[in-house]
């Protein structure tokens, strides 16, 4: 294998084998690819701190571990959204071609994004999209983003102080198994489909665990699992056709990049000897703080005034944001409200930037507004989010996640996050969105970890603070 990391070292035109810091060989057999996109548009490969799974396929277009373009994310979604259309409704769409030579060439991204964004599909039925916590949570949005006659939520790993979860169920690959879903039961209740978005489906058995609870409480007749990618096997799909006949319901699937994978080696027990690659004089970084709430004439949905309490016991009662759906969800007829929002906060963050390159970081589960700001925001403008994964950090080509740091998520001390490709010296602004304000001692640990990428300013820009709320620590 020659000492190769995470590059090919067999390749046909449908079968590809990875190797994982000579560990484990990932074997890729597509058997579904609609759009004829590259695997490597798609993803990299990183060795996983996990034992149930020690690989991951890191995203390219996501907007989570890697840096892309805020469009470039929001227009995989779309295009996520236009192979549900021809697979479910069998509808051919217009703009498809423009779309995928637009994510491949990554020109006229902005003009085709904004076109389809303002011709939305009408579906025939209402239907409610569910994304996935906490990678997905903006791949969801941006699927339902195209359509009208829709509803979206996204599920959550929050702790809310008296709120019941409307669904439970567990993740089975994630570090954070468990997951809560706190749709209203009235949008829950309806009885149009559901179409659940996840990044990534490896067994499916996420998907049906959350469908077996939302039809004990909620029976309905179809459903469908949309992805970027679906590793399913024989038997796991067979798992799928078997539900459907247990329930009585149908079980659809659509997808951009389909196939099986075989894995042969052992996950990488402990990480080998790190350090973060920086060289020349140190940077001061100049930390700015800036409070959204002089947009608050923007905001056309209220904000959600839950109290969460973390693991450790510390209350937030700092509101949520109402754009995010994490909550009550949001309606088609809320599109054009939050894109206004994302519009002028977008134009307004654009008058402090220096010019040169910028990185958007948003938090967690909050990446779809962050992303959609940072999409108005100017040129030389990239996003990607803070994340539970831990991973593996190599400096090596070829691999998938070269650099990276972990520190104390701010809402909940007892977990650690992370944040990854972030070389030394590689932007001049950074600006890291968070949903709630939290005290100073709690991001400390954040803001000393981005100060040591290198970047002249940071700035911390919060969407709701403690004019609406307070916050403090039981």
């Amino acid at each position: 294998m020659n000492n190769a990391h995470t590059l090919i070292y067999s390749q046909s035109k449908n079968r590809s084998i990875f190797n994982i810091l000579d560990s484990l060989a990932v074997t890729v057999e597509v058997t579904e690819n609609p759009y004829e996109l590259p695997l490597d548009l798609f993803f990299g490969m990183a060795a996983r701190k996990n034992k149930k799974r020690g690989f991951l396929f890191v995203s390219k277009i996501l907007g989570k571990h890697i840096p892309v373009a805020p469009v470039t994310s929001l227009l995989s979604g779309a295009l996520l959204a236009m192979r549900y259309l021809e697979t479910v409704y069998d509808h051919p769409i217009e703009g498809r071609k423009a779309a995928v030579e637009a994510l491949l060439s990554g020109s006229r991204q902005e003009e085709t994004y904004h076109s389809l964004m303002g011709d939305p599909f009408p579906l025939a039925e209402e239907t409610l999209f569910i994304g996935f916590a906490e990678t997905a949570t903006a791949l969801g949005h941006s699927v339902f983003d195209l359509f009208n006659n829709a509803h979206y939520l996204h599920t959550t790993r929050e702790q809310i102080v008296g709120l019941q979860s409307s669904i439970e169920f567990e993740e089975e690959h994630s570090h954070a198994t468990e997951q809560a879903c706190y749709g209203n039961k009235e949008l829950l209740q309806k009885d149009g489909p559901i179409v659940l978005v996840d990044d990534e489906i490896t067994t499916g058995k996420t998907a049906l665990n959350i469908i077996e609870s939302i039809h004990a409480a909620y029976p309905r007749r179809e459903y469908v699992v949309l992805s970027l990618l679906d590793w399913r096997s024989e038997a796991n799909k067979e798992a799928y056709a078997k539900l459907e006949a247990k329930l009585g319901i149908r079980i659809r699937t659509a997808t951009l990049l389909a196939g099986m994978i075989k894995v042969d080696g052992n996950p990488v027990d402990t990480e080998g000897h790190y350090e973060y690659a920086n060289s020349g004089a140190a940077v001061e970084t100049e930390i700015h703080s800036i409070n959204l709430s002089e947009y608050e004439s923007f905001k056309q949905i209220d904000d959600v005034e839950y109290v969460s309490i973390s693991s450790e016991g510390y209350v937030n009662k700092v509101p949520y944001s109402g754009m995010t759906g994490r909550f009550n969800g949001i309606s088609s007829r809320d599109r054009q409200s939050i894109d206004d929002y994302a519009f002028h906060v977008g134009v307004g963050l654009k008058q402090t930037r220096s010019g040169g390159k910028t990185l958007c970081l948003g938090t967690g589960e909050f990446m779809y507004l962050p992303m959609k700001i940072a999409s108005y925001m100017g040129n030389d403008v990239f996003y990607q989010s803070t994340t539970r994964s831990p991973i593996h950090r190599i400096d090596k080509e070829g691999y998938a996640v070269t650099s990276g740091f972990d520190f104390v998520n701010p809402d909940d001390s007892a977990i650690t996050n992370y944040f990854y490709n972030i070389p030394y010296k590689s932007y001049q602004d950074i600006y890291l969105f968070l949903e709630r304000e939290v005290t100073e001692v709690r991001l400390e640990s954040l803001l000393e970890k981005i100060k040591q990428v290198g970047a002249e300013r940071l700035f911390v820009v919060t969407v709701n603070s403690q004019q609406k709320g307070e916050s403090h620590a039981d």
